[in-house]
């Protein structure tokens, strides 16, 4: 999928403004970066199909002032397929994804206190995945190095039956809690947000990831 040559200047254009903007604040640090992970709870139509599953996320960004973060934002989220869903697959076995990549900006409320309130919201690319599997045998060599020999032997695998994907965009909006760690600028979080990914047909995919990490 390509990116159209529009949308790619206006990013470009849009972080060197950004940039000169920072060049010009005051604040203690000119970027910022973030991990973490956590368990992510589908919402509307997805909480049918979808069991509650887990999240990781990275985020990272220029800290235009010390209040406001111009950041980009990946998230991965992963769910196991309900046992009704399976029913309609006539399959066992089955989990869902969705992967995105947003430009999230960020507004803190009390950046220099040990407790910061912030809230975030953010728009861009989705990438949504489903894949059915089976229990199935596969052949396979072992190898065991201390006796110094190899054999062939049979090992359990998850066969794909079914799988497809699609990319549309979306947005997600929510907020957090920062807690000061020390004087070297770490910080741990705890946030939540919404997620609503567009579709050509049917309900847009939504879910709430709750998200615990560490920011810098």
């Amino acid at each position: 999928m390509q990116v159209p040559a529009a949308l790619l200047k206006i990013l470009v254009f849009s972080m060197c403004f950004l940039f000169v903007i920072r060049v010009s604040a005051q604040d203690d640090r000119w970027f910022n970066v973030s991990g973490g992970a956590g368990f992510s709870v589908p919402t509307s139509d997805a909480g049918r199909n979808f069991t509650t599953g887990w999240n990781v996320g990275f985020r990272g960004g220029v800290n235009v002032t010390s209040n406001f973060l111009a950041d980009l934002d990946f998230t991965y989220n992963r769910w196991d397929l309900t046992r009704q869903a399976l029913a309609r697959f006539a399959e066992p076995n089955g989990h869902a994804d969705v992967w995105s990549l947003t430009f999230t900006p960020v507004v803190r409320f009390a950046p220099h206190s040990p407790v910061d309130a912030y809230i975030l919201g953010g728009y861009g690319l989705y990438h949504r995945g489903v894949t059915i599997t089976r229990p199935a045998n596969a052949s396979a060599i072992f190898c065991d190095f201390f006796f110094g020999f190899c054999f062939p032997t049979i090992v359990a695998v998850d066969q794909v039956v079914a799988s497809f994907s699609t990319y549309k965009g979306g947005f997600n909006a929510g907020g957090g809690l920062e807690f000061r760690l020390g004087s070297t600028g770490l910080k741990a979080f705890g946030e939540a947000r919404y997620h609503e990914m567009f579709t050509s047909r049917g309900p847009n995919l939504t879910f709430v990831p709750v998200t615990f990490g560490l920011r810098w």
